[in-house]
């Protein structure tokens, strides 16, 4: 099951209230609250507070949108307690997290082995709760290909960990993309949903990617969604990243995606 929304990081420049107010406007269906903004972690009574407003404006809190990376810039171990304790209070069951702050080939073993300590630990105290663990399937961290993915997952092996996805802007090869996310589907938990053109070489990470309308990218989109993830988990299909940070193109993009949802819905295309 699929459902649709967007990580506040995209709106980041709005209070809670206002992005709200925009997602119910929007016809969208749950927010991830980002832990680097809107709900920083150990903010109990704000993350009781968003929660609340979230509710009773008839949306989800879809996962909690972590910045927790497992270890510090110094390689040192990082407390997961307080991103816990707030996503508890935010009443969501799912936490995205970082795998470290290095790319999956530049690690050492004894890097590896601790950022691996960290996630298991995370799980063990996260295991009461029934909290789910996803990864950031990003560059710089242990989950940052298809592959360094795939070996981080089978590594751990424990039944709450999972990896969120996303076309990774940097490798554009579409066929390279749709393998990833069919050997992944099983164990993806949410999506992230946007559409960049890419140059490499370009320059900075900002000079080197565009932001697209989502519409534009109705071709690879309706592809991804065809691809079928594990029946028995909710995931969530999330906006994140808006053209100019415009609520206007946010809401374009929320009904284009609600549009190929609703179509595959009614007749659901074949890979």
């Amino acid at each position: 099951m699929l459902k649709t929304g967007i990580c506040s990081i995209t709106m980041q420049q709005l209070e809670p209230a206002a992005l709200v107010k925009l997602v119910k406007q929007s016809g969208l269906e749950a927010i991830e609250w980002a832990g680097n903004v809107h709900v920083p972690p150990g903010d109990l009574q704000l993350a009781a507070d968003v929660r609340t407003m979230t509710e009773e404006a008839g949306l989800e809190v879809s996962s909690y949108g972590s910045y927790w990376k497992v270890v510090d810039q110094d390689g040192k171990p990082d407390s997961f307690s307080p991103v816990l304790e707030s996503a508890l209070a935010l009443g969501t069951d799912t936490i995205r997290i970082w795998a470290g702050h290095k790319p999956s080939d530049a690690v050492t073993p004894e890097e590896r082995e601790l950022i691996i300590e960290g996630i298991g630990n995370a799980l063990k105290m996260g295991e009461e709760h029934g909290i789910k663990l996803g990864l950031e399937f990003h560059a710089n961290t242990l989950s940052d290909s298809n592959s360094a993915t795939c070996d981080l997952l089978d590594e751990i092996q424990h039944p709450n960990l999972f990896t969120y996805w996303q076309p990774i802007y940097w490798l554009t090869d579409p066929e390279y993309r749709l393998t990833g996310l069919k050997q992944l589907a099983d164990r993806v938990l949410n999506l992230h949903v946007f559409h960049w053109m890419f140059s490499p070489g370009a320059g900075s990470w900002g000079e080197s990617t565009d932001r697209r309308p989502l519409e534009e990218g109705s071709e690879d989109w309706k592809v991804y969604f065809s691809v079928p993830l594990a029946p028995a988990i909710q995931h969530y299909a999330l906006i994140e990243f808006v053209r100019n940070d415009d609520p206007e193109q946010f809401l374009r993009d929320a009904s284009a995606l609600k549009l190929w949802l609703s179509e595959k819905k009614a007749q659901p295309l074949e890979v």
